[in-house]
C-alpha cells in the first residue's frame, strides 16, 4: 500500500463556491477520495501531483468503446432468440472463435456477458434460466473433457453423400438434361473439411482438386481409412450421474453411459468409413487411374493373345508349308506317274502301229520262213526301234532276209534248219 504524502507546506487555496442561497463565498477545498488516490499514484511514479497520462486515459477510453461494441454485437446476436436453445458459444458471445476458444477467452467472455444476465440487472431471481445457462456454459467450456464432449456434438452436420450422385467427371456420352449432375470436389470436399476437426492427428490432409497428384490422393485416403477421431459422446448421456448420491447407482449409470458412448463411437467410425468408401469409389482421379490400369491390362491381354496367335500362325504356316510340300511332291509324283503312263501308253500305241506295219509288210512278202506265228514271235521279242529298222528294210522284198536273220538270232540255227526241213 502506498503511503500518503505529507501535507503541502502551503495551505490550500480558497475556491469560490455557491452557497445554499446562491451567493458566492470563499471555501477551503481539500483533496480526498479518488483525487487523493490519483495524487498518491502520480507522486509514487515521479509525476507532478496533478498530472495524468493522456495515453492512459486514451487507452482506457478505447478499451471501453471496444467493450461496448462487443456487448452491442452480443445483444444483437441474442435479441429475439430463445436463449436456452442457443449454443454455449453463442450464449457466451464466442461465435467468432467457437471451438478454438481458449480458457482466457472463455473467462473474459463469461465475465462480460454475466453482467447482462445477472439478477441485479435483470431484476430476476438467481434461478433465471438464462443466468443459469451462462453459468453452465462457463463451467462446461472451462472443463477440457466436458468441452471436448460438448464440441463433439455442437452444431455438427453428420450427413454424408449417398454415393449414388451423378458425378460430372465420370459421365461420358449423352447426358439426361433432367439428371442432377454434381461436382465431386464441391460435394465431398466440405464434408471432409468439417469432419477433419475431430482428428487426433494434425494437420489433416484435404481432398484436393483434379490437379492433385495421385500419390497425394492415395496418402489422403490412407489417412482417412485409419482416421483417429477424438469425438466424445458423453455430453448428452442418457443418465445424469450427478443427480444421484448412491455410489452403486452412480457406477451403474456410468456403465450405461459408457456403453452408449461406445455404441455411438462405433456408429461414428462406420459413418466415416462409408464417407471414405463412397468418395474413393467416385473419385475421378482414382477412376482415371483404375481405367488406365484396366486399359493396360486389356492391352497386355491383347498383346499376349496376339503373341500367342502369332506363334500359332507361324506354326500353322510351317505346317501348311510342309503340307503343301508333301502335296506338291505327291502331285509331282502323281503327275510323273501319269506322264510316264501316258508316255508308256503312247509308246505302246506307237509300238502297236509299228507291229501292225511289220505284220502287213511281212504278210505282203509272204515268205514261208516267216509265217504268222513267227511274225508274232518277232513282235513280242524285239524292241520298237529294231522293228522300225525291219520295217524300213521291208520297204523292198530283199528286206525279208533281215527279218529271217533276226528270227534266226532269236530261234537259233537249229530251229530254223528244222523248220526248213
Amino acid at each position: 500500500m502506498l503511503a500518503l504524502p505529507p501535507p503541502p507546506s502551503t495551505p490550500a487555496k480558497d475556491a469560490a463556491v455557491l452557497g445554499l442561497g446562491g451567493y458566492p463565498h470563499l471555501k477551503r477545498v481539500e483533496i480526498a477520495g479518488r483525487s487523493l488516490h490519483k495524487r498518491v499514484r502520480n507522486a509514487a511514479r515521479g509525476r507532478s501531483l496533478s498530472m495524468e497520462s493522456n495515453g492512459e486515459h486514451d487507452a482506457r477510453a478505447e478499451a471501453k468503446l471496444k467493450e461496448e461494441a462487443i456487448l452491442a454485437k452480443y445483444r444483437k446476436s441474442i435479441k429475439g432468440k430463445n436463449f436456452i436453445n442457443l449454443t454455449m458459444y453463442q450464449q457466451l458471445g464466442l461465435t467468432d472463435v467457437m471451438f478454438d476458444a481458449t480458457p482466457d477467452q472463455i473467462k473474459k467472455a463469461y465475465h462480460r456477458v454475466l453482467i447482462e444476465h445477472h439478477p441485479d440487472k435483470t431484476l430476476k431471481d438467481e434461478n433465471d434460466p438464462n443466468y443459469l445457462a451462462v453459468q453452465k456454459a462457463f463451467s462446461t467450456l472451462m472443463d477440457a473433457q466436458k468441452k471436448r464432449a460438448y464440441d463433439s456434438q455442437c452444431e455438427f452436420d453428420e450427413s454424408i453423400p449417398s454415393g449414388s450422385e451423378k458425378i460430372k467427371q465420370n459421365i461420358t456420352g449423352a447426358v439426361d438434361p433432367k439428371a442432377k449432375i454434381v461436382d465431386f470436389y464441391a460435394l465431398y470436399g466440405p464434408v471432409f473439411e468439417r469432419n477433419a476437426r475431430f482428428s487426433s492427428i494434425v494437420p489433416v490432409p484435404m481432398l484436393g482438386d483434379d490437379e492433385t497428384d495421385i500419390d497425394t490422393v492415395q496418402s489422403f485416403y490412407n489417412f482417412w481409412h485409419t482416421f483417429d477421431s477424438w469425438r466424445d459422446f458423453t455430453h448428452n448421456a442418457e443418465h445424469d450421474v450427478d443427480s444421484v448420491e448412491s455410489r452403486d447407482e452412480k457406477r451403474h449409470m456410468m456403465k450405461k453411459n459408457e456403453a452408449q458412448a461406445k455404441k455411438l463411437k462405433k456408429k461414428e467410425y462406420s459413418r466415416l468409413a462409408d464417407l471414405v468408401d463412397r468418395a474413393q469409389a467416385n473419385d475421378p482421379r482414382l477412376r482415371r487411374v483404375k481405367q488406365a490400369a484396366k486399359d493396360k491390362k486389356e492391352n497386355d491381354r491383347k498383346a499376349k493373345e496376339a503373341a500367342a496367335q502369332a506363334i500359332i500362325d507361324a506354326q500353322k504356316a510351317v505346317e501348311e508349308a510342309a503340307a503343301r510340300a508333301i502335296a506338291e511332291k505327291l502331285e509331282a509324283e502323281k503327275n510323273a506317274k501319269s506322264n510316264a503312263k501316258m508316255a508308256k501308253d503312247k509308246l505302246k500305241k506307237a509300238f502297236r502301229k509299228v507291229k501292225k506295219a511289220f505284220r502287213e509288210l511281212v504278210e505282203a512278202i509272204d515268205d514261208p520262213r516267216v509265217d504268222a506265228e513267227e511274225t508274232e514271235f518277232i513282235c513280242e521279242s524285239i524292241e520298237m526301234d529294231a522293228m522300225e529298222a525291219l520295217n524300213a528294210a521291208l520297204a523292198s522284198p530283199a528286206g525279208i532276209e533281215d527279218v529271217v536273220k533276226v528270227l534266226t538270232g532269236l530261234r537259233g540255227d537249229a530251229y530254223m534248219a528244222a523248220k526248213r526241213a
